[in-house]
């Protein structure tokens, strides 16, 4: 059952995803927190409370709390607060305390949280919204009953811990898809491609192909930091859950060499975090699903599941949750037009467009949700949750732009709507670079790749044949719009001048050797979510002092570029017309 409670609350939790922890035996420990039977609880309370907790940072209300009967700990006193510098953090939370770090006797508020959240996920905690606390669940209890003495986890721990992640959407998700791949492994970047709800920030995932042909360019020093360092949230979530599968014997590592084709050219890598399902994990997935008279598990789902990120996550949240609430407790097949009645009633207006999104992202979560002419069936079963209607519940104006796009958007992916999220968060400057040179590549077939790094434009993009033309590329994510300062006008201004000259000399690393040799006609591109400032001023001094067009396009443009491209309303040609000539680009009528 889906019930809706009204709330005043204005911060809300984040649960559901976890990127960080995969220590089994430290989230039994975290569990047994709030058994005071344990002989975990016991020693909190009696030795490593008063040991690591100042007086002036909470001692004696931890250990309060800890005293509670039954166990309610809030979640402020079970994760503390961040110092700054890191370097002089303190204990201040029972959670810090009941992990030993890696150089210290307990972890900070960051990795606190990511155990509080797990715990929660695997269904052995209760979240009250009214008070902020935690409780521990039958679950929760029947874990702690098997703790053994030493840090290996006992048959009865693994069991629990088994039917516990069997229980979490994600993790069907991961297994169902290498059940579908058989022999052949699959990477966390193609397992992230199918995680979560496409084209939002909370869910992004790094171009693998993108990512192989940097590897290959790289440096030695660089290639291990990238492998581990370049992957979007999506990404992190397939690992660290494939993680926790191969610990409980359910996948394994194998590991996968790729190869892309950019320009003609081949390019291998050979990637450490690929995985296979394993025997044990076919019989598990199969014991889930209510396979060979096994009774189906019921599924652990939230409200904060369904978005992560972003000003309008409460409503996607909420438009999510009541959207499951319907097609789940009909208990038969319904149609689009119902769901969007039943939205409607509930004050959410919604295209079907977006429902078919939504029904694809709880599909993408780990839910059995089918299609039978037409209607939308669901076939699984879930664990009640509640849905904290928020106060106030309205669009941001980011998701009306994604929802105007979608009407728009025939023929090219949703996912690229993630482009949105992208250009407006300077933190993800990389992942824009490189999800704007895969559309460009990818759907708008432009042979190209992306470059990036010091003395290196961001990417590049050609045609080749006897009107063939090169694209030096610029991308930039601000919060705010993008104004084209002075010095970034000089930055391009100087990767034309290497295109153009091609010495070596001026820069070693031959950037410009990626064009197809027989390209006499270049332009340059910057792309941002929008422009602000007198940033046309700085196109046109670029174009008179090296002697070639340039554009400044918006992302929205940029979407709305390509899906007129595969809609076969916008060649090449077309694209080269519009794009170059020295001011903001805008191809809304190349699209109707």
């Amino acid at each position: 059952m889906i019930s809706v409670i009204p709330t005043c609350h204005t911060v809300f939790r984040a649960f559901g995803w976890v990127q960080d922890p995969s220590n089994l035996r430290s989230l039994c420990d975290v569990v047994a927190v709030f058994d005071n039977s344990s002989e975990k609880h016991r020693e909190l309370v009696s030795h490593t409370i008063p040991k690591l907790v100042e007086e002036r940072d909470g001692r004696g209300e931890l250990v309060d709390a800890l005293n509670t009967r039954p166990v309610r700990i809030s979640y402020s006193q079970l994760v503390g607060t961040a110092f700054t510098p890191r370097s002089h953090s303190r204990c201040n939370g029972i959670i810090q305390a009941a992990v030993k770090g890696q150089k210290r006797d307990f972890i900070v508020d960051w990795p606190a949280d990511n155990y509080v959240r797990w715990a929660h996920c695997f269904g052995f905690l209760q979240y009250d919204y009214s008070s902020d606390t935690f409780t521990i669940t039958p679950q929760g209890l029947r874990l702690t009953a098997f703790r053994e003495k030493g840090e290996a986890l006992s048959a009865g721990e693994k069991e629990v811990l088994t039917n516990a992640v069997l229980a979490y959407p994600p993790a069907i998700r991961i297994l169902g898809l290498l059940a579908k791949s058989q022999e052949t492994p699959l990477t966390k970047f193609e397992l992230g491609q199918q995680l979560g709800f496409i084209g939002e920030d909370g869910f992004t995932n790094m171009p693998q192909k993108l990512l192989i042909r940097a590897l290959v360019g790289a440096q030695p020093k660089d290639r291990n930091a990238m492998k581990a360092d370049w992957e979007g949230s999506s990404d992190k979530y397939s690992r660290m859950i494939a993680s926790w599968l191969e610990k409980l014997g359910l996948v394994e590592k194998a590991p996968k060499k790729v190869t892309v084709t950019v320009a003609g050219n081949n390019y291998s890598e050979t990637l450490n975090q690929a995985y296979l399902i394993t025997a044990g994990g076919m019989t598990a997935l199969g014991r889930a699903r209510g396979k060979s008279r096994h009774k189906r598990i019921p599924k652990n789902v939230c409200w904060e599941m369904l978005a992560t990120k972003g000003s309008g996550r409460e409503y996607l949240r909420t438009r999510r949750a009541f959207l499951l609430k319907y097609i789940s407790e009909s208990k038969r097949a319904v149609s689009l037009a119902e769901i969007q009645a039943y939205l409607k009633k509930a004050g959410l207006e919604e295209s079907e467009t977006t429902i078919c999104d939504d029904i694809k992202g709880l599909q993408n979560i780990g839910l059995e949700i089918s299609e039978i002419q037409g209607r939308i069936l669901f076939q699984d079963e879930i664990s009640d949750f509640v849905i904290p209607l928020p106060q106030s519940l309205a669009r941001s104006g980011l998701e009306e732009t994604k929802e105007a796009l979608r009407a728009k958007l025939m023929y090219l992916s949703h996912e690229y709507l993630t482009l949105l999220d992208l250009a407006y968060d300077s933190q993800q400057n990389r992942l824009f670079e490189m999800k704007t040179l895969e559309l460009l590549t990818e759907e708008c077939r432009y042979q190209g790749l992306h470059l990036g790094g010091s003395r290196k434009p961001d990417g590049i993009i050609f045609t080749c044949g006897k009107e063939g033309y090169g694209v030096i590329i610029d991308t930039k994510a601000y919060s705010k719009g993008y104004r084209l300062p002075i010095a970034q006008a000089d930055e391009m201004e100087r990767y034309i001048g290497e295109n153009q000259t091609r010495d070596e000399k001026v820069n070693p690393n031959k950037w410009w050797e990626n064009f197809d040799s027989g390209i006499e006609d270049f332009y340059f591109l910057f792309v941002s979510g929008h422009f602000t400032g007198n940033f046309e001023a700085q196109l046109d001094r670029i174009s008179r002092n090296k002697g070639i067009r340039g554009g400044a396009l918006p992302v929205v443009q940029l979407l709305l570029c390509a899906e007129a491209y595969k809609a076969g309303t916008l060649t090449h040609e077309g694209i080269r017309d519009r794009l170059f000539q020295n001011k903001e680009v805008s191809l809304c009528k190349a699209c109707r």
